[in-house]
């Protein structure tokens, strides 16, 4: 219930502080939004209480796009490169939430950017 509860508070927090204006190309994946969501994902998931499993932010190219997974506890959200909410993944014991069911067999280019290390 608090990790549910933790992510729900997060997407919010993301959603008000993130950019809004975010527009996508099939011809390229960067992102056309101001500033770094990666790294004001990484500082705002810093402040939260440590999650068990680790929470991890994890870059990959998913639907030609740049998406930044997010694990931690027992949920896993995908954000835009804009820090707009994809879904939440099929990933380790989370079912997820329907709307990315093809994100494990077909995201890409996985770069692994942080790992919480408290």
């Amino acid at each position: 219930m608090m990790n549910r509860t933790f992510f729900r508070c997060l997407t919010w927090l993301l959603l008000l502080g993130a950019a809004t204006s975010c527009a996508s190309t099939n011809d390229s994946i960067e992102p056309a939004c101001a500033g770094n969501f990666s790294a004001t994902l990484i500082e705002q998931l810093k402040q939260k209480p440590k999650q068990t499993p680790a929470a991890e932010v994890t870059q990959y190219t998913y639907q030609n796009q740049m998406v930044y997974l997010v694990t931690g506890g027992s949920t896993s959200y995908v954000f835009d490169a804009c820090g707009q909410v994809i879904c939440s993944a099929a990933v380790r014991n989370n079912p997820g939430d329907g709307r990315c069911p093809d994100f494990a067999a077909t995201a890409t280019n996985p770069q692994l950017l942080w790992t919480d290390p408290r």
